[in-house]
């Protein structure tokens, strides 16, 4: 219904031939989710600056789990793509579940520290999406460069001083995104 009323709306507004391109977000409200209506959080890394009123052994989530979230952004662009969406928005910014794992320095095991492990479920779901649909859908993404939260806790700031940004992991990502396809 959502795709109909958009396709319904745009040809009121420009006429019955047009077309728009559809874009649907795919996200994860990570620390910020409510499921429910309610709070509840479910954080990728310890963040003091993030955690606010968060126990101390309030639990990360594991990369078992970040696994299971992959296939599920891949599901949902297979199934914006049998809706008739043109694209799908990988949602990486305002602290959500992809853009605090970009910053999970602190964090063990394979989504976090090095840059390959903070990287890997925003480059896992890409590659998985295009695995999957191939050229069916297209994939963008929303990607912030800059948290301006000191370090080790914020992307792509300068590690002696946050308020200074440091865009070297950044545009690395952007280029690996590109190779994929990423436009």
């Amino acid at each position: 219904r959502l795709l109909d009323t958009i396709i319904e709306a745009a040809k009121a507004q420009f006429g019955s031939n047009y077309r728009p391109y559809t874009v649907i977000q795919l996200t994860h409200s990570g620390r910020y989710s409510k499921p429910e209506g309610r709070p509840a959080p479910i954080i990728a890394a310890r963040n003091p600056y993030l955690d606010g009123n968060l126990p101390d052994d309030y639990p990360v989530i594991s990369d078992e789990q970040l696994q299971e979230l992959e296939d599920r952004f891949v599901e949902a662009a297979e199934l914006a793509s049998q809706i008739g969406f043109d694209a799908v928005d990988i949602k990486s910014c305002h602290r959500y579940l992809n853009s605090e794992l970009l910053s999970a320095f602190t964090r063990e095991g394979n989504y976090g520290g090095s840059f390959e492990n903070r990287t890997r479920f925003l480059i896992n779901i890409v590659d998985k999406i295009k695995q999957r649909l191939g050229d069916a859908i297209e994939v963008t993404l929303r990607l912030n460069v800059y948290d301006a939260i000191p370090y080790p806790y914020g992307w792509g700031v300068d590690r002696e001083d946050h308020r200074k940004p440091d865009l070297t992991e950044p545009i690395r990502l952007v280029k690996i995104l590109r190779s994929k396809g990423i436009r």
